[in-house]
C-alpha cells in the first residue's frame, strides 16, 4: 500500500512540474497533478488484479491429475464364489489393516456364509467335504482330485463383492457408488481441503455373470463404474470359458468408456488420457489360465490395446499320449489314430468340413458295427446338436449326456449305455467338466473334436475296456481323433509340441497312428 501511494505522489509531482514549465496557472497545475495521481492509482489497481488472476491460474494448473471419472481402478474376475473366497482371504492375510483389532474386518460371518466358510487353500481335497467338515475318502463314487479341489465349497457363479480397505479397518460388502469410497479393487487417494489425508485400497471381486446383471439393471449409467479401470485380472479364464465366455466379452466392451454422468468427480483432476478417451490404451489386463486357447488370444488381441504391448507365456507341452496308454492298461493294448482334416476355404467352412468327414468316415462304422460301446466326445455344444440330429435322422441307437441334460437323465443314459441297450453315447466337454463321472462299457472312442483340457483325452481313453473280461474283446479297443490346423493348440497339448508341429506340417501325412 505504501508503494502505491508513493507512486501516486511521484506521478503528481512530475505532472505539477511539467504544468508549471508550460506556464499554466495554479488551478490548472493542481488539476494536472490530481489527474496524474488518479491514473497512477488506476494502473496500480489493474496490475494488482492481473497479479491475482495469474496467481489463481497458476494454482489451478498445479492441481494433480490423479483421478479417473470414478473411483474404481482395478477389477478381478473369478468364476465362482469359492474361488472369490480364497482370493479375499489371501488379501486379508496380506493386508495390515486386517490384523490387530478384533473388529478390524466387519461382516466376516456373512462372508463365511456366502463364500464358503472353512474352505481354504491349505485344506486337502482328500479329507474335506463340501461343507468344510473332515472325512476319510471312501471307495465310493469316482471323483478326480482336480475336480474336487475346484468345486469344493460354494460354486455359485452369480455374485459381486466390494471391499474397502483403509489404514485401520476393512469393510466388506460396500456398494459400488457409495458416498465414501466406491468399492472395486481400486487404489484410491482421498484428499480433503487440498491436503493428503489417507490411502484407501478398495477391492472388488466379481463374476462375469454378476457384473453383466449389474450392467442390465441401471440403464445408461450402469457401466459408469467401469470407466476408469487401470487393471483387470481375469483369474481361472479356462473355467470362465466353461460358463459363458460371452459375458466376459460383454464386460470388456463396457470398460473404459466415457461415463454418462460426472458422479461428483473434479474434472480438473481427471487424467488427461481419460478425458481424451485413451484410458483403454493405458490399462493393464492380466489373464490367468491353465492352458492357452483361441478365445483368450482373441480377447487379448481385440480388447487389450496397451501402448506397451503384450506379453504371453508360451509353454512347451509333452502331451498325454503316454498317460492315456497307461490309463487304458486294462484294455489289452491301445491304438490311437489321428486323422487330419483337409483345410477349409474359410474359417466359417471348417465346421462343415468336420461334419462332412464324420458323415462319410465315422457314421458308416457306427451303423455297420453290431457291438455297442462307441463313445463320441464333442467339444462344442453346437457341434453336439448337429451330430445328435444326424444320428436321430439315421436311426442310430444312442444316448446323450450334455451340459443341459438333467443329472438323473444323464445317469440313466450312462447306465443303459453300459448295459448295451444303447450302442452310442454322446458326451460334451462341458458336461464332463461339471460332472466327472466314470463311463462303463466303452469299447471305442471317437473324438469329433479334441478337448481343450488334455486330461479329458486321457480320461476318455481310460474308460476303454476297463471292465472287459475277454482278452479278445479287450484287444479291439481303439480311439480315433480328427484335427485341423485350427486345432493346433488342442493338438499340442494332447500329442506334445514337437509331435504336433510335425503333424501340422504342409507335407505331413493325413493319418497318424500311435500304439501302446
Amino acid at each position: 500500500m505504501d508503494a502505491a501511494k508513493a507512486m501516486e505522489r511521484e506521478a503528481a509531482t512530475e505532472a505539477e512540474t511539467k504544468a508549471r514549465a508550460e506556464g499554466k496557472d495554479g488551478k490548472a497545475v493542481k488539476a494536472e497533478a490530481k489527474k496524474a495521481a488518479w491514473e497512477a492509482k488506476k494502473a496500480a489497481l489493474i496490475a494488482k488484479r492481473k497479479g491475482k488472476k495469474a496467481t489463481r491460474v497458476m494454482v489451478e494448473d498445479d492441481l494433480p491429475r490423479d483421478q479417473g471419472f470414478v473411483r474404481p481402478t482395478v477389477l478381478i474376475l473369478v468364476p465362482m464364489r469359492n474361488v472369490a473366497g480364497r482370493v479375499v482371504r489371501r488379501l486379508l492375510q496380506l493386508c495390515p489393516a486386517a490384523q490387530g483389532r478384533v473388529d478390524a474386518v466387519n461382516k466376516l460371518d456373512r462372508f463365511a456364509d456366502d463364500f464358503g466358510d472353512g474352505d481354504s487353500d491349505d485344506d486337502s481335497p482328500d479329507d474335506v467335504t463340501e461343507n468344510g467338515s473332515k472325512r476319510k475318502r471312501t471307495g465310493g463314487q469316482w471323483i478326480p482330485e482336480d475336480h474336487e479341489r475346484l468345486f469344493r465349497g460354494n460354486t455359485d457363479d452369480h455374485f459381486r463383492l466390494g471391499i474397502k480397505v483403509t489404514k485401520a479397518s476393512v469393510r466388506l460388502y460396500v456398494d459400488f457408488f457409495g458416498s465414501d469410497v466406491l468399492v472395486s479393487f481400486s487404489f484410491i487417494f482421498s484428499y480433503g481441503q487440498g491436503n493428503f489425508i489417507d490411502v484407501v485400497f478398495c477391492p472388488q471381486v466379481c463374476s462375469p455373470l454378476g457384473l453383466v446383471t449389474k450392467l442390465q439393471e441401471s440403464g445408461k449409467s450402469a457401466g459408469d463404474f467401469l470407466a476408469s479401470l487401470e487393471l483387470i485380472v481375469v483369474d481361472h479364464a479356462d473355467v470362465l470359458m466353461m460358463q459363458n465366455w460371452q459375458h466376459v466379452l460383454t464386460l470388456f466392451s463396457q470398460c473404459n468408456r466415457l461415463p454418462s454422468g460426472q458422479h461428483g468427480v473434479d474434472i480438473m483432476r481427471v487424467h488427461e488420457p481419460h478425458l481424451n478417451g485413451l484410458a483403454k490404451n493405458l490399462r493393464q489386463t492380466i489373464v490367468l489360465s491353465s492352458f492357452p486357447c483361441a478365445e483368450i488370444n482373441a480377447l487379448t488381441r481385440n480388447e487389450c490395446g496397451n501402448v506397451a504391448g503384450r506379453v504371453r507365456w508360451k509353454e512347451s507341452f509333452d502331451g498325454v499320449l503316454g498317460t492315456a496308454a497307461r490309463a487304458s492298461r486294462n484294455a489289452g493294448g491301445l491304438r490311437q489314430q489321428f486323422e487330419r482334416l483337409p483345410d477349409a476355404a474359410t474359417i466359417a467352412d471348417s465346421d462343415d468340413v468336420r461334419f462332412k468327414h464324420f458323415t462319410r468316415r465315422v457314421l458308416p462304422r457306427l451303423r455297420e458295427n453290431p457291438q455297442p460301446g462307441a463313445l463320441i466326445f464333442i467339444r462344442d455344444y453346437f457341434d453336439f446338436v448337429r451330430v445328435r440330429n444326424l444320428l436321430t435322422a439315421e436311426d442310430v441307437s444312442f444316448a446323450v449326456t450334455s451340459e443341459y441334460t438333467d443329472p438323473r437323465d444323464a445317469a440313466r443314459a450312462r447306465s443303459i449305455f453300459a448295459d448295451g441297450r444303447k450302442r452310442v453315447l454322446l458326451v460334451t466337454e462341458r458336461a464332463h467338466f461339471y460332472f466327472r463321472r466314470r463311463i462303463r462299457g466303452v469299447r471305442e472312442v471317437h473324438f469329433y473334436s479334441l478337448p481343450d483340457r488334455a486330461g479329458f483325452y486321457a480320461e476318455m481313453l481310460g474308460f476303454l475296456g476297463a471292465e472287459e473280461k475277454s482278452a479278445s474283446s479287450a484287444a479291439a479297443a481303439s480311439s480315433t481323433a480328427v484335427f485341423s490346423r485350427l486345432d493346433a493348440l488342442q493338438l499340442e497339448r494332447v500329442c506334445g509340441s514337437a509331435r504336433a508341429k510335425k503333424m501340422l506340417a504342409p507335407d505331413a501325412n493325413s493319418t497318424f497312428i500311435f500304439t501302446a
